[in-house]
């Protein structure tokens, strides 16, 4: 009984074993198809969602690439205008910059030409003047030179004539008195003569170094003197006039040479005619003196008197042509302190005169040293 019993139990285990695998093998099977079924309809899902969400993707990369393309033509546009822009920006300001410098440089030049323009006009005006002041001292020298080489004719034709006058009322004297036996006054119509005749000479020799000068034609006969020597020919030459006027020559030269290299004749035409100006204008018993002194390279001569002195005005004007200092003396042409001038000139020298009115004057030149 207990077997039968146990028996039963086990086939109702059995039974209720296969009840419910039968019962796990149904609800597998029912649960592993709806399961399969949600499965693949949550996969379709899935992959429509996927599907859906990669072409909104798409969709959306399409869009976003139209929008770059877009965004990226709108800033291409942009850029370039903006770069248009700025380029015109730029060329405006370029342009504003090149036309305030050339507005500058306009004006830089301009300022420039009228300033070339006042200095070209002052320098025209200037030369203007110049020429118009040059051609009226040209023709203000030229009526001077012809109304002075007029004069000076008509005074050396009054001279000559007043000289050959003297010489022939002289001569006629004479005769007279050799044809009537007195003959007391022959030797003082003979220094008339003379002196007449010597008055000619310097004239005519006066005349012909000037010509001679104007045409470079009066030449230097150069010969090694000592300046001692021809002072003292000079005194003795002129001491029968300075005797006459009871005036006194000195020499003051030293005890040494004074050796030169000069044309003799021609610096004693100097000295003489510095000598000769002394005697003329220093009053008697006055004093002249010639002195010779040695320099670095030169020796300095002059002729210095204690006569009446001579006026600034005349000394600016004494070595010109026909220039006197006494108008009234007509004993000469005015020539020889012209031609005492070019003389030492053309020995490499220099002549002034240093003389305060009434206190004496004093002719000097230099004469270079014999090397």
């Amino acid at each position: 009984m207990e077997s039968t019993r146990t028996t039963s139990t086990e086939e109702l285990r059995e039974k209720t074993d296969r009840s419910l695998e039968e019962e796990r093998d149904k609800t597998d099977e029912y649960l592993t198809h709806p399961l399969h079924q949600v499965e693949e309809k949550t996969r379709e899902k899935v992959h429509l969602i996927r599907h859906a969400a990669d072409q909104a993707k798409e969709t959306q990369r399409e869009a976003l690439d139209d929008d770059k393309k877009h965004f990226r033509a709108i800033a291409d546009t942009l850029l370039s205008r903006l770069d248009d822009e700025l380029l015109s920006e730029e060329r405006e300001r370029c342009d504003e910059l090149q036309a305030a410098e050339r507005q500058s440089v306009d004006r830089v030049r301009a300022e420039e030409r009228a300033q070339k323009q006042l200095l070209v006009d002052a320098l025209l005006e200037h030369e203007r003047q110049q020429t118009d002041s040059n051609l009226l001292d040209e023709r203000i020298h030229e009526d001077k030179e012809l109304i002075t080489r007029e004069h000076f004719l008509s005074i050396v034709s009054h001279d000559l004539k007043n000289l050959l006058a003297a010489i022939t009322i002289s001569a006629r004297l004479m005769r007279k008195n050799l044809s009537s036996g007195e003959t007391g006054r022959l030797l003082e119509h003979l220094g008339r003569i003379q002196q007449s005749a010597d008055a000619m000479g310097r004239m005519i020799s006066d005349l012909l170094d000037v010509e001679r000068m104007a045409q470079g034609k009066l030449t230097l006969h150069l010969a090694r003197v000592d300046l001692r020597d021809l002072l003292r020919e000079c005194r003795e030459l002129f001491a029968p006039l300075a005797s006459n006027q009871a005036l006194a020559m000195r020499i003051d030269a030293g005890d040494e040479p004074l050796f030169v290299d000069i044309d003799h004749d021609r610096i004693l035409q100097v000295l003489s005619n510095l000598i000769d100006n002394s005697l003329k204008f220093t009053p008697n018993g006055g004093v002249i003196e010639l002195s010779a002194r040695k320099q670095e390279t030169f020796i300095e001569v002059s002729v210095t008197d204690n006569g009446p002195g001579i006026s600034v005005e005349a000394q600016a004007r004494i070595f010109e042509r026909f220039s006197q200092l006494n108008v009234a003396d007509r004993q000469g042409l005015g020539l020889g302190l012209f031609i005492a001038k070019w003389i030492v000139e053309a020995h490499k020298g220099r002549i002034w005169v240093t003389s305060v009115p009434g206190n004496g004057s004093s002719f000097s030149f230099t004469l270079p040293l014999s090397v």
